[in-house]
């Protein structure tokens, strides 16, 4: 199988083992969504981003969307954005599309809400730490949620945000993958150095974006590994399981004079 297809099957995957729960607060009820809690480098992003021609085509087919009944995850799309301000990113985790089952998806990569089984991928990802750097996985409900991560400076990221109940990368391609650039050029060119965790072939289509920073990209950590998903986690040319990327940005951020990431 292509890595391009084990990505896309990745998604179907994660989001077909999970118990199926009733619709709740989890799907988007309001839009647009609040900018009211974001720091400023997020808001100039977002707002340059919506008043752009790209922007107002992708709202007008939310509206669309949300005004014929259409289930739309997560509840909150600018959560990564709320809890990891853009001073404080050390490193990217990039994913592709939100969960699109109800109640899993909670605004961050690789993350699940409250009470959710721990999707395969995200099971890969916790097995990798353990292995890496002795972390334990964690337990109780909210073990598959990433906010520990994000708190600590982990942008967890997907390059869309939104989905469509049960139809996984339904919002790929409207427009969200403009925004999610800018955000990954605009981190590219701090002067502040960042770690990039690009896992599978979509998410290593953006090591350009990176490169493009031109010097500044020297001191950015750029890792590539496969998709974690089951169907490619254990598979050539690099993978997932083995990559030892977690002990590799700790590594690097200590040298940096940083504390590392509790994993």
């Amino acid at each position: 199988m292509k890595s391009g297809q084990a990505d896309l099957f990745a998604q179907v995957s994660d989001g077909a083992d999970l118990p199926v729960k009733p619709p709740n607060q989890l799907q988007i009820q309001d839009w647009p969504p609040s900018l009211g809690n974001l720091s400023e480098p997020w808001l100039d992003i977002l707002n340059d981003f919506w008043k752009s021609a790209v922007g107002q085509s992708l709202d007008q087919k939310m509206r669309g969307q949300l005004a014929a009944g259409r289930v739309i995850y997560p509840s909150t799309p600018y959560r990564a954005f709320t809890l990891t301000p853009f001073e404080n990113v050390r490193v990217l985790i990039l994913g592709q599309d939100p969960y699109h089952g109800p109640g899993q998806a909670e605004g961050l990569a690789f993350s699940v809400g409250m009470g959710q089984k721990i999707p395969p991928s995200l099971r890969n990802i916790f097995k990798e730490v353990q292995r890496d750097t002795g972390s334990m996985s964690p337990v109780g409900p909210a073990a598959g949620s990433l906010e520990r991560w994000a708190q600590q400076g982990v942008l967890m990221l997907n390059t869309a945000l939104t989905v469509e109940n049960a139809l996984p990368a339904s919002h790929s391609n409207w427009g969200w993958e403009v925004l999610t650039d800018n955000i990954i050029l605009a981190l590219a060119q701090r002067s502040k150095p960042c770690a990039f965790l690009l896992w599978g072939a979509h998410a290593q289509t953006k090591a350009g974006l990176i490169n493009k920073a031109a010097a500044v990209a020297e001191s950015h950590l750029v890792l590539k590994a496969n998709h974690p998903s089951p169907l490619s986690a254990a598979r050539p040319p690099v993978p997932f399981l083995g990559c030892g990327h977690f002990g590799q940005v700790n590594r690097w951020l200590q040298a940096a004079k940083q504390n590392p990431i509790d994993w």
